[in-house]
């Protein structure tokens, strides 16, 4: 089991070594705020993903069924996306 464990945690060690050279690799030739605005694009564009996954699918998808979609879209935030996707398909539509 040790052996396992060894050989693993040498595989893990390889790995993150070889991601630490490819992100330097990545970074190498670009200034400090480049990098920072890199960071703050992603971060924006992860979360733009964010809404469009949990709130407007679900705002969407209440509009269409004739239900409260600021109270559908709160609901996909604070609980799964996914359960209230679901509770709306089986809900139907209010009319």
């Amino acid at each position: 089991m040790s052996e396992i464990c060894s050989t693993f945690a040498l595989v893990m060690e390889n790995l993150i070594a070889s991601f630490q050279d490819l992100m330097v690799g990545l970074f190498a030739g670009m200034s400090s705020l480049a990098i920072i605005l890199l960071c703050v694009f992603c971060g924006l564009l992860a979360l733009l993903v964010v809404y469009f996954f949990r709130i407007h699918i679900a705002y969407r998808m209440a509009v269409n069924r004739h239900r409260d979609p600021l109270g559908w879209a709160l609901l996909s935030f604070f609980v799964s996306p996914v359960l209230t996707w679901i509770i709306l398909l089986i809900a139907g539509d209010a009319r």
